[in-house]
């Protein structure tokens, strides 16, 4: 073996040795989740370029829900809390329950509501959206930011929304055009909707110019 190659191969066996490690697997982990190499990572993007983004949102799931008393809302994907603290701030009869694959996200979401005051009203639950641990029409909304296009089965998870939305629930899912969402993680994201939830309300959410950056799905049992 030539001298090139050993130190070629000496150099692969170095990088897998360092991608092997724990704090990378992590990171590489939370990069198919959620586009982000950690929880904290996550927490300083959000907080500084999507807070007004989450405020319209957060109105959005309030409008959906009124004259809902004491509703129940269940988050996928809610990441460090962002929304869910919204959320609770605006329908302070609300429960929010907020399901992510990630535990780090989960601590990040409780610590962000210890603190907002409003932990009493939320639950928070490690689990997959294809594979949700919750009865038949448990929910009056269901919400989603930028989540959908890390779901490896898109349409399970969409008929698992189906599944625990109340007879006049609905669901709002906020996420990246189709293009970009498989580009990046190869998913289909919002496009495995139609398959479960026939045709819906799609419109932009968020975008520069022509250019729409997120989609809003309005969808509906």
């Amino acid at each position: 073996m030539g001298i090139r190659r050993v130190a070629l191969v000496a150099g692969l066996a170095g990088l897998a040795a360092l991608l092997a490690q724990p704090p990378i697997r992590r990171a590489a982990k939370s990069m198919r989740t959620s586009s982000a190499p950690g929880s904290g990572a996550y927490e300083l993007a959000a907080g500084w370029f999507l807070g007004g983004y989450y405020r319209d949102i957060a109105s959005d799931c309030a409008a959906a829900l009124a004259g809902v008393a004491e509703p129940s809302i269940l988050e996928i994907g809610p990441g460090p809390g962002h929304l869910a603290e919204r959320l609770l701030d605006l329908l302070p009869d609300a429960h929010w329950m907020g399901l992510d694959v990630d535990p780090a996200m989960l601590d990040a979401a409780e610590c962000r509501l210890v603190r907002a005051g409003t932990r009493g009203r939320a639950t928070l639950v490690e689990a997959d959206v294809a594979q949700m641990p919750f009865p038949d029409a448990s929910f009056d909304l269901v919400v989603s930011s930028l989540s959908a296009h890390h779901w490896p089965d898109a349409e399970r998870g969409f008929g698992e929304i189906r599944r625990v939305l109340r007879p006049a629930g609905r669901a709002l899912v906020y996420d990246l055009p189709t293009r970009w969402a498989h580009a990046e993680t190869g998913y289909a994201g919002l496009a495995a909707a139609d398959a479960v939830f026939g045709t819906h309300a799609r419109t932009r959410a968020k975008g520069v110019g022509p250019l729409t950056i997120v989609w809003r799905a309005d969808l509906r049992p």
